[in-house]
């Protein structure tokens, strides 16, 4: 007799953002003794990173959608409203679903059979700011939102306090609940490699100052700014060299930039990578001008890694948590940008607790609402 209780987390593909890599976390490190996890996704993310650790650990991956080739993409587009929740449902019932854990924006594919499934525990992660998400273009999930709070217990979880709050006052509710995106500290701290190792393996100069950043390649993430404040730095030191790693759809128009500028061969741009602990100790300044995050969970990581962080002040105070992460306004030039990258004295002024950080301590609060 199996009495461990089936939870199933919804996300629309596995890729390698922050909130596809909790998911993947979330079904690795829940209690095997207590849960079977199997991940819904509406397409395959073959390609990534984490769907490969996840497929060789044996976690279960359904999708909706055999394919994401053209023929499916127009079927979506059009029927995609109702064989989503439909298709969603069968896969609840088969799987004998008893906690469902949505991320991302994919509230509306739930509400339509909300009626189906109100003997299910309801969950829903944040990963962006409740102001864009459930608004503007999105406004559909802030209405699923408020319906799915009302006719299924929905309960809300924030990323940190200042999201916990924004969400009470936007549904007006008073039980949206705090789980951090945890890091497994002991792999940004507990590297074998050295840095010289790494960089000989990677094709980086051994002696090369290395300014990098780790995120998708999305409007969100700025790299076309970071781009012009790496240029300045390159000016300032002809040492300087650049490290992005990720993907997304704004990977060409950066590369064509890059080599606009004459930058190319001092930038090395790597995707759908398994190792960013190894890769962070290859840096010698993490950059992130984001111009908004639901938290910025790398920014935390690279913190963690020891390094010496130059952040948009965009990004939530609760990401600033040690004095390596230096806050600086977007309104600021590329050149200023650079001139603080390169002084190593300009230092942040948060002094937060990273512990809260830990993923060991925040999976057994994630446990705890699973079980209520």
């Amino acid at each position: 007799m199996n009495d461990k209780i089936k939870v199933a987390q919804y996300i629309g593909a596995i890729q390698d953002g922050g909130a596809e890599t909790l998911v993947k976390d979330y079904a690795l490190l829940l209690d095997k003794n207590k849960f079977d996890v199997v991940i819904i996704t509406r397409w395959r993310g073959k390609n990534s990173a984490n769907y490969r650790i996840l497929e060789e650990a044996g976690i279960p991956m359904i999708t909706i959608y055999p394919s994401n080739n053209l023929i499916f993409k127009l079927f979506n587009r059009f029927f995609g409203n109702h064989f989503i929740p439909h298709k969603l449902y069968t896969i609840i019932r088969k799987e004998n679903i008893e906690v469902l854990h949505g991320h991302l924006e994919l509230l509306h594919n739930i509400l339509p059979i909300s009626s189906k499934i109100r003997d299910i525990k309801l969950l829903y992660t944040c990963h962006s700011l409740p102001s864009l998400l459930f608004s503007g273009k999105d406004k559909k999930e802030g209405v699923a939102a408020k319906k799915l709070l009302k006719t299924n217990n929905l309960l809300m979880i924030a990323l940190h306090d200042g999201m916990r709050k924004e969400i009470n006052e936007m549904f007006d509710i008073d039980n949206t609940v705090v789980i951090r995106n945890g890091i497994d500290f002991k792999r940004f701290q507990n590297i074998k490699e050295s840095q010289f190792e790494i960089r000989k393996n990677l094709g980086i100069p051994v002696n090369a100052y290395v300014i990098g950043h780790v995120g998708r390649f999305s409007s969100t993430k700025n790299h076309d700014f970071l781009v012009d404040i790496f240029a300045e730095v390159y000016r300032k030191n002809s040492n300087a060299f650049l490290l992005l790693i990720g993907a997304g759809e704004l990977m060409e128009p950066v590369k064509d930039k890059i080599e606009k500028l004459q930058l190319s061969e001092r930038v090395l741009i790597l995707s759908h990578r398994s190792d960013i602990p190894q890769l962070m100790k290859a840096m010698d300044v993490f950059v992130f001008p984001s111009l908004f995050e639901g938290l910025g969970i790398v920014l935390i990581e690279a913190q963690v890694a020891g390094l010496r962080c130059i952040v948009s002040d965009t990004v939530p105070k609760e990401a600033f948590q040690t004095k390596l992460a230096v806050p600086v306004s977007l309104n600021e030039s590329p050149e200023k940008w650079a001139e603080i990258i390169l002084d190593d004295s300009v230092k942040g002024g948060s002094d937060g607790n990273i512990d809260d950080y830990d993923m060991n301590k925040e999976i057994k609060q994630l446990e705890k609402l699973y079980l209520s």
